[in-house]
C-alpha cells in the first residue's frame, strides 16, 4: 500500500498504564482538532490488569493483598473486551489513528504486523482469532487486541507477549475464559531476543507498510 500519510511514531520505554491512556486520549483530541499529527506509541507497562467494557472484577484472581505484594495495579480502560495483563517483557502498540468506519482493516493492519513480526522471530503457525481477538499458536495466546474509536478516532491497541514472567497469567482469567493457555515468543524460541525498543521499531514499521503510512520515528 503507498504511504499517504504521515505517522509520528515513538518508543517511549516503560510507563505506567494510566498515564499512558491520558497520553493517547490527548493525542486523540488533537487530531480531532485538527492540531495534532496521527500518532503510534510503543511502550512496555509495568505489571498491570486492564478492565476493558466488560471486564468483571470477579475475573482479577489475586486478592488484593497478592497484588499489592506482586506490585500489579488494576486499572479501567475505555477499548472493548475482558481483563488482560500487561507486564514487563511485553510489547504494547497503540495506534492513535483516524479509521472513520475501517475497523476491520486497522485490527486487519495491526494483526499482520504482528504476524510478520513473530515470523521475523521465527514463531510460525500462528494466526489472528475473531471469536477471542488476538494471536494464537494452536490453542495458546501470544497477542491481545482491544481499541476504543471515538469519532472515527481510535486509541490502544495491540500487545505482544515477547518474555513475560507466567507467574503473572495467574493473576486473573484472561479473555474470560477460565483456563486459556498464554505463552511468550521466549518460551518458543532458544535465541535471545533482540532489544525491545528494535522490536518496537520494526513493529511501527511493518504497521505502516500496510495501513499506509509514512512512519517517522523519534
Amino acid at each position: 500500500m503507498s504511504a499517504s500519510r504521515e505517522l509520528a511514531g515513538r518508543w517511549v520505554g516503560r510507563m505506567d498504564f494510566a498515564p499512558c491512556l491520558q497520553e493517547q486520549l490527548r493525542a486523540r483530541d488533537a487530531i480531532l482538532e485538527g492540531s495534532g499529527p496521527e500518532t503510534l506509541i510503543m511502550v512496555e507497562h509495568p505489571p498491570t490488569l486492564t478492565l476493558g467494557r466488560r471486564g468483571r472484577r470477579e475475573d482479577v484472581v489475586w486478592t488484593d493483598e497478592q497484588l499489592a505484594e506482586e506490585q500489579v495495579a488494576v486499572c479501567e480502560t475505555p477499548r472493548g473486551g475482558e481483563v488482560t495483563l500487561h507486564a514487563p517483557g511485553q510489547l504494547v502498540a497503540y495506534p492513535i489513528v483516524r479509521i472513520d468506519k475501517q475497523i476491520r482493516a486497522h485490527i486487519q493492519h495491526m494483526s499482520d504486523a504482528t504476524i510478520a513480526l513473530l515470523g521475523e522471530l521465527g514463531i510460525d503457525g500462528v494466526a489472528y482469532r475473531d471469536d477471542h481477538p488476538g494471536i494464537w499458536r494452536g490453542e495458546a495466546k501470544i497477542s491481545s487486541l482491544g481499541i476504543h474509536i471515538s469519532r472515527g478516532v481510535t486509541v490502544q491497541g495491540m500487545s505482544l507477549n515477547l518474555a513475560v514472567a507466567p507467574k503473572l497469567f495467574g493473576a486473573l482469567v484472561s479473555c474470560g475464559m477460565p483456563g486459556i493457555q498464554m505463552t511468550s515468543v521466549a518460551d518458543l524460541r532458544e535465541e535471545p531476543l533482540p532489544p525491545m525498543e528494535q522490536l518496537a521499531r520494526r513493529w511501527a514499521e511493518l504497521f505502516a507498510e500496510r495501513a499506509g503510512y509514512a512512519l517517522r520515528w523519534s
